[in-house]
């Protein structure tokens, strides 16, 4: 239920808890502090009474106990109040009591007291409570027991004005503290409204809108940063997918309008076997064609969802990089280009989904032939070091311009849009390299002089053990699999 609650007043509650405990512990000590001085003063007093008795004695230290007795009486007589002293011999017993003390029943049971120490205590009468100091001192080689009196009615009575003081202001102390707690969460929480309101005004139509900043180097400022950043990355994101969608739309209703306009065609008027089977053959080209890009979109849906993360399994890169050096050897042959490989006799294993390595190899290859001229050259070298599989692609093909290259990865980009759609490219085929390379936890490169050539670099971690060598469980799964 207290989750339930705004944080605003949950804050409210807890300064409001705080600051009750806060001035409960004051009050409680700050009466404690007042009786503790109350109580010191009336002590001195007591010792300073004790004194001047004791000084009455020792003027006539050899005199008979009976004149030293008269002596406490006279003394007691022309006391305000009829003196508030008495006095016991060594041993505890009752020597002499004044007036005032006899007169309000104080108790004539003498206290417990040290040598060189004043004892203190309180009696309490039936009407008249009264604070005791006692001292033993010696006088003409006799011990005596020197207790003085001090009535507690005017402490007690300005400890008890002091405690309703407490009750009365408490309270009304945790009243203001409620007041000003609820206005220190609310002030300090306004920034959050600000922050509700603004994201509450931000959908799909407005992504480009931002959170207000709160102009204090705080949490709410730093909450407000992030959420702005996340905003950018959302709004990457949506953009990102609009013109994928835009793309891929359009890239998908070129096909499919071949494929309508051709069976249009066939079924306008009767035509030839001839005519018919040119008429299929187109559409199964674009059939192929449509296939074979729906295919390329699931891969990349399904790498942006990373659901075949799972599926990494030990692949020998090398073994990859000799499949496809044999499949597009009569490719590059018939275009008159040289492919020249450098490749490791080593198993270079890696982490990778089944036949993804063989495909961004492919990719690569297959794009270094289609840019290179009859009699350029296409360089393949798959090399081991630092633990690394370093496979490098290279051209003499017409180049990227450098305004383009940053592009190159960018889903249905095409530098040559006219040449691509010739050679039957979707713009995916590089895209579709990089999130390969990045499944297989590597990354891809690229570099390019525009009339000279192209080079794509991709590094991928290799599986390997302690000693540096490849493992020989990686090895014997490789084995098993083929």
């Amino acid at each position: 239920m207290f989750q339930d609650i705004s944080i605003r007043y949950r804050l409210t509650g807890w300064y409001l808890l705080n600051v009750t405990l806060i001035i409960a512990i004051l009050a409680v000590v700050s009466w404690w502090a007042m009786r503790a001085s109350l109580y010191g003063a009336i002590d001195d007093a007591l010792d300073r009474r004790i004194v001047n008795v004791y000084n009455d004695m020792t003027s006539h230290p050899s005199a008979p106990l009976s004149d030293l007795r008269k002596q406490l009486e006279d003394t007691a007589n022309i006391t305000w109040g009829g003196g508030l002293y008495q006095v016991f011999t060594g041993d505890g017993v009752l020597f002499f009591q004044s007036e005032g003390l006899a007169k309000h029943g104080v108790t004539t049971q003498a206290p417990l007291v040290q040598q060189g120490k004043a004892s203190h205590r309180n009696v309490e009468t039936p009407d008249w409570p009264v604070r005791l100091g006692a001292r033993l001192v010696s006088i003409g080689g006799r011990n005596w027991i020197i207790e003085q009196g001090e009535p507690l009615s005017l402490a007690d009575d300005s400890l008890r004005s002091f405690a309703h003081l407490l009750l009365f202001s408490v309270p009304l102390l945790i009243g203001l503290g409620t007041v000003v707690s609820y206005g220190i969460s609310r002030r300090a929480l306004a920034p959050v409204d600000w922050i509700i309101r603004d994201a509450r005004s931000i959908d799909s139509g407005n992504l480009s809108e931002r959170l207000s900043v709160p102009p204090a180097h705080d949490e709410l400022r730093r909450l407000s940063e992030t959420l702005n950043s996340m905003l950018d990355r959302i709004e990457r994101s949506v953009r990102h997918i609009q013109q994928f969608t835009a793309d891929a739309s359009h890239e998908l209703r070129s096909p499919l309008t071949l494929i309508r306009t051709a069976a249009e065609y066939s079924l306008r008027r009767e035509r030839s076997h001839e005519e018919l089977i040119d008429a299929l053959r187109r559409i199964e080209r674009e059939s192929v064609r449509t296939t074979q890009l729906i295919n390329d979109l699931l891969l990349l849906t399904r790498a942006d969802a990373k659901v075949d993360q799972a599926l990494n399994v030990p692949v020998d890169l090398a073994a990859d990089v000799r499949n496809v050096v044999e499949r597009i050897q009569p490719l590059a042959f018939d275009r008159q280009i040289d492919l020249h490989t450098e490749l490791t006799s080593r198993l270079l294993i890696v982490l990778s989904g089944p036949d993804l390595l063989e495909r961004l190899v492919y990719i690569l290859v297959d794009n270094a032939l289609k840019f290179t001229q009859a009699g350029g050259t296409v360089s393949i070298k798959l090399e081991e070091e630092d633990g690394e599989a370093i496979l490098t692609v290279t051209d003499t093909g017409i180049g990227i311009a450098p305004d383009d290259l940053p592009h190159i990865f960018d889903r249905f980009w095409r530098a040559d849009k006219v040449r691509s759609r010739q050679e039957g490219g979707s713009g995916l085929g590089l895209a579709i390299a990089q999130k390969i390379s990045e499944q297989s936890g590597g990354h891809i490169d690229a570099s390019s002089q525009l009339g000279f050539g192209s080079q794509f670099v991709v590094t991928l971690p290799l599986v390997i053990d302690g000693a540096g060598e490849n493992s020989q469980q990686a090895q014997n799964s490789v084995r098993s699999q083929a």
